[in-house]
Formats: C-alpha cells, sequence, structure tokens
C-alpha cells in the first residue's frame, strides 16, 4: 500500500475522526486514482487508511482510522454495524436508508432500502473499485429482490466518473410500494428524485402530521409525490393542496392519494410564482409545508439560498390563517440551523408579526449525524406558529 504525507492542519483534522483530506492538504502523494493509501503526518505517525483520487479536491477520504486490511470481511462488519443502527425503524416503516455514507464509515457509498429492493448509490472512484468486495456482501446479509445502481451524476462527475442507472441484481418494477406508519405509497427507483423517495423526512412528516385538526387547509409546496401532504389527510386535514414543478411527480402523488383513499388537488406550478400570487387569493391555510431542493450547493451560494427563503416564508406567513403552522426545511449543509432561523425571524418581521417555534426538525435517525463530520448534517427544518 502507498503512503502519503498530510500538512499538520490536516493530521489534526484526522484525529479528531474527521474523513477527509482535501488536495491542498497533501505534502507527498503515491498512489494510482482510486488506490488505498495509508496517511500519515509529517512526522510519519499513521493517521488512517483511505482511497485516493488527486482528480477529486477531496482526494483522500479514510476508510479506517485504524490498521485493518479492507476486505469482504471490512466491508460485512461495517454493513451490519450500520444495519444494527436501522433497528430503530422496525414496525415503523419498510423502507429506510442502510448506509449513509462518511456516517456510517463508507465513503462514497449510499444503500437505501425499498421494501427489499436496494438502491447503491456508488459515488466515488474509491469506492467504484471496491464493489467487487462490497456486493457479494449486501447479497449474502440482505437478500434483496433486486438491487439497482442509481447515480449521483455531479459526484461522479467531480470524480471523473461516468454515470449510468442499471439493475445490478435481480428484477426492480416500475412501481414499488412502502409502508410508512399508516400511509403507503408507490415509490418509482428508475425516475423519482435521489433514490425513490424522501426517506430522510419520515421523522418531521410523523410530528408536522401529528399537529393537524380535523378541517384542516393543508398546503404541501414542493410536495414532490405527495408525501407531507397524504400523511395530513389522513389525520384529519378537510382539504390539501400540493404544489411541484413536475408533471412525472404529480402524476404519482395522485396515485398515492388514491392507495391511501385520501383525496386532494394537485396543481403543477414553480413554487416561487405560485406562492408569490397566493397572496393576492381568498386562499387562507392551517398549515403551510415547505420542503425546497438544496439551494445552496456550494458554500458561495449561500447568500442567494437564504433570500429565496425569506422570499418563500414571507409568502407562507401571508397566506396562513391567524394561529397557523409552518413547516419550513433547507436540506442545504451550507445553510446552518441559525441561518434558518434567521430568515424565518427576518420574514416574521417584514410581515410585522411574529413566530413561535413548536419544534426544530431534523433527518430521521437512517441518516445519522456525526459531530466529527459536520457535514453529516444536512436536513434542518422549524415547525413554527405564526402569532
Amino acid at each position: 500500500m502507498k503512503t502519503i504525507t498530510v500538512k499538520r492542519p490536516a493530521a489534526e483534522r484526522l484525529r479528531a475522526f474527521h474523513p477527509w483530506v482535501y488536495r491542498t492538504d497533501i505534502l507527498q502523494a503515491a498512489g494510482d486514482p482510486g488506490d488505498l493509501v495509508a496517511v500519515h503526518d509529517p512526522g510519519g505517525a499513521f493517521l488512517g487508511i483511505g482511497y485516493i483520487n488527486p482528480a477529486s479536491e477531496i482526494s483522500v477520504r479514510i476508510l479506517s482510522f485504524s490498521r485493518v486490511e479492507i476486505n469482504r470481511d471490512f466491508f460485512r462488519e461495517r454493513l451490519l454495524t450500520a444495519f444494527r443502527k436501522r433497528e430503530v425503524l422496525a414496525g415503523r416503516t419498510d423502507a429506510c436508508r442502510l448506509v449513509h455514507a462518511e456516517a456510517d464509515e463508507l465513503p462514497g457509498l449510499i444503500v437505501d432500502d425499498y421494501a427489499g429492493h436496494l438502491v447503491l448509490q456508488v459515488n466515488t472512484l474509491g469506492m467504484e473499485r471496491m464493489q467487487e468486495l462490497l456486493l457479494p456482501e449486501l447479497l449474502e446479509l440482505r437478500r434483496p429482490k433486486g438491487i439497482y445502481g442509481k447515480s449521483d451524476a455531479a459526484s461522479r462527475r467531480r470524480e471523473g466518473l461516468d454515470t449510468e442507472d442499471r439493475v445490478l441484481h435481480g428484477e426492480i418494477p416500475g412501481r414499488i410500494e412502502i409502508r410508512e406508519g399508516g400511509a403507503r405509497f408507490l415509490v418509482s427507483l428508475r425516475e423519482g428524485q435521489k433514490t425513490g423517495f424522501f426517506l430522510d423526512q419520515r421523522r418531521n412528516r410523523e410530528i408536522v402530521s401529528s399537529c393537524i385538526n380535523k378541517g384542516d387547509r393543508v398546503l404541501d409546496v414542493f410536495a414532490h409525490t405527495g408525501a407531507f401532504g397524504i400523511h395530513a389527510a389522513l389525520n384529519g386535514a378537510g382539504r390539501v393542496r400540493l404544489v411541484d414543478a413536475s408533471r412525472e411527480a404529480l402524476a404519482l402523488a395522485r396515485e398515492n392519494m388514491a392507495l391511501n383513499g385520501v383525496s386532494g388537488e394537485a396543481v403543477r406550478a414553480d413554487a416561487f410564482d405560485f406562492l408569490t400570487e397566493a397572496p393576492g387569493t381568498r386562499d387562507r391555510y392551517d398549515l403551510v409545508i415547505l420542503d425546497p431542493p438544496p439551494f445552496a450547493k456550494a458554500k458561495r451560494s449561500t447568500a442567494g439560498a437564504l433570500k429565496g427563503m425569506r422570499h418563500l416564508i414571507a409568502q407562507s406567513l401571508r397566506i396562513l390563517r391567524p394561529g397557523g403552522l409552518l413547516a419550513v426545511f433547507s436540506c442545504s449543509h451550507h445553510v446552518s440551523q441559525e441561518d434558518l432561523g434567521v430568515a424565518l425571524l427576518e420574514a416574521a418581521a417584514d410581515r410585522g408579526g411574529r413566530v413561535e417555534v413548536l419544534e426544530h426538525l431534523f433527518q430521521d435517525r437512517d441518516h445519522p449525524q456525526i459531530l466529527n463530520i459536520p457535514m453529516s448534517l444536512y436536513l434542518k427544518g422549524f415547525l413554527v406558529r405564526s402569532l
């Protein structure tokens, strides 16, 4: 195994169990792209084993901070540890994230389970090279009905990899039915956003829908396939309106409403346009849900993202009934909980009102947050009451 030497600040981060080495951190490097490397500090002390890709800004991702052999036994142990973390979800759902990349000490790897069908995202060159060790263990430990390889195109481009979505094992039907609490949803692994469904919002859907009073009017913006709105309807909402720009997502949302025996209106519209025009109508809501895509994919985009969030929040507050609720989320790592709170405060001040925080909202437990890895916390939100 080749050795690389990193600068002292990078060595200190590694000793604090941060698993990334940036290209600018490296003093001396050896090894071809995708190779395993041993990482040392300037004095020669061992820091960890990872895989290298000099073409990527994150040039080394650490697999282990101990001297171990990276083989099938290594992957079996890592996978079993990750699976045990998810046992807490038993009974709540038959769909969850089984492996959450760095947070499960398997950088570059996402594995989601949809009722026995696995979706595999391999987003780095090093993990791509190790699929022959990984796949046999997944097959043996999970006995899946099928495995679908679904690339994160942007991540793979940064690694110099082509993107290709394909069936890796078994069969992948066009629709898979999953269960989440008392709701059921149809998921398209091939066509859906992310790996097919927003699994990270499971707990937040439970919290938000628990606040529904019988007959409430609910607006679900950036609704995707309708999960928040359907949970609201099942909990007694009188009117549910879903807004999304995707024709395909709304078509599946209508199927999901029928599957759950609830009704609602699905509106195809740009969320910004819809909410800009909404205060001028007579429609008022008891609950508005804002779950936008990541506006800040890079740190330099944070200011623009927050400006967009303030606009969405301000318009949403204007269409709430007195005492109405707003659930607002950001899935951008670069937007902190404090940033989102400031956006809420400024939007409320613009309207001349106040907001009461009922809940701080985060990703569910199958998307673990590791304090040593700040980027492992990405989904933040608030449930607030308009005063």
